[in-house]
């Protein structure tokens, strides 16, 4: 699915920290009420190399991400995370993708709460794909309280 025409420029402010950058991000979809990630594999991102598995603060990280882009195409602005469960059902292996699912619980006026699957997919496969597995769950929890009001120079990207 293309990016709505309002989210151009989103997919644009998530890769502007260097964090972000070297991750690869890219942004395949974006709503008020999802959002879909995706992580290229490279072996820098390897944490344990006896599995070999993909380390699980760059996948904790894409929860992060993935809830943060729902958050931002809701409301316009920046979301500071408050709260962040990951639970990981599998090793998310080496050698392929990793794509985040990222669907709005509740966006109220001070708190958000995101529900995100991430999943190893098969390098540069289409998303969805058919042999996606589930690696990780995660919930995420937002602060809103500054919706509405006027972004402070230099707080566009999202991080």
């Amino acid at each position: 699915m293309a990016l709505p025409r309002e989210m151009p420029n989103l997919d644009a402010l998530i890769r502007v920290p260097p964090f972000h950058t070297w991750l690869g991000l890219t942004l395949l979809e974006a709503s008020a009420e999802h959002a879909v990630v995706r992580v290229p594999y490279k072996d820098e991102l390897i944490g344990n190399p006896l599995i070999p598995a993909v380390h699980g603060g760059i996948t904790s990280a894409l929860v992060d991400l993935a809830g943060g882009a729902v958050t931002f195409a809701a409301l316009g602005i920046p979301t500071p995370t408050i709260d962040m469960r990951v639970d990981f059902l599998r090793p998310a292996m080496a050698g392929q993708d990793l794509v985040a699912a990222a669907r709005a619980v509740n966006i109220g006026s001070t708190i958000a709460y995101v529900n995100v699957e991430v999943f190893n997919v098969p390098m540069g496969a289409s998303w969805p794909h058919a042999g996606a597995k589930l690696v990780a769950t995660g919930r995420c929890v937002y602060s809103t309280k500054d919706r509405g009001k006027p972004l402070r120079p230099g707080a566009g990207p999202i991080g």
